[in-house]
């Protein structure tokens, strides 16, 4: 597997919002200071913040283990704080937990520990194969044939295989997205190039698809 991209790496914080300011200090010093320290060229400051209360900064800068990297986005949400990178989710909790160990330090503010915090992930990921997958058992031969004659030949290609997901039982689960693994849309099925979503972090979801891709090529 040859990495294109990382079109996404989400950390999500979840916890109630109050909880980052228990004593309703004036945060607009830590907001101030948040931008000028992470070089964010856009923050909550800039523009009015809507009714819902969420405030967003946009393009900054954080150094994580292997050198700077980019940070597209840090929403602070009434139900927690969502960051945004290109690089891994391991950088984006890497990020909250320097700026909330700050913050806590320099302003009084609690520390991450001393949250109720749920983490979850959004991985996106585009990358290429040196083979074309073979998801198929040979009992499928007599469909494909046809569905090549009906998806295929008929509309001047040939079908193959496009994509499929893995999920839970979204009954069973309160983080229901599933693991995407598909072709990338308008290439050309000879280039292998695929796009994959994964409800993990960077690493892990760099772990399934080498596990897939030895399954499969």
């Amino acid at each position: 597997m040859k990495l294109l991209a990382v079109r996404l790496a989400r950390s999500i914080w979840l916890f109630p919002r109050y909880f980052l300011n228990p004593k309703g200090v004036d945060t607009r010093p830590v907001l101030e200071a948040i931008k000028v320290k992470y070089n964010f060229l856009k923050t909550p400051l800039d523009v009015p913040i809507p009714a819902s209360g969420d405030m967003k900064f946009e393009l900054g800068s954080f150094t994580a283990k292997n050198g700077a990297v980019n940070i597209t986005a840090m929403a602070l949400h009434n139900d927690g704080i969502v960051v945004d990178t290109r690089s891994s989710t391991d950088d984006g909790d890497a990020f909250l937990e320097e700026v909330f160990t700050w913050v806590s330090k320099d302003y009084g503010l609690p520390s991450y520990s001393d949250l109720p915090i749920k983490r979850f992930y959004a991985s996106e990921l585009n990358f290429t194969l040196d083979k074309t997958p073979k998801l198929f058992d040979t009992k499928m031969a007599s469909f494909l044939s046809e569905a090549n004659s009906v998806l295929g030949k008929d509309r001047g290609g040939i079908a193959e295989f496009v994509g499929f997901q893995v999920g839970p039982d979204p009954t069973l689960t309160n983080q229901p997205a599933p693991f995407r693994f598909e072709r990338e849309i308008n290439t050309v099925f000879g280039e292998n190039r695929f796009y994959s979503f994964s409800p993990t972090t960077t690493a892990i979801h760099f772990r399934l698809l080498d596990l897939l891709e030895k399954a499969i090529t």
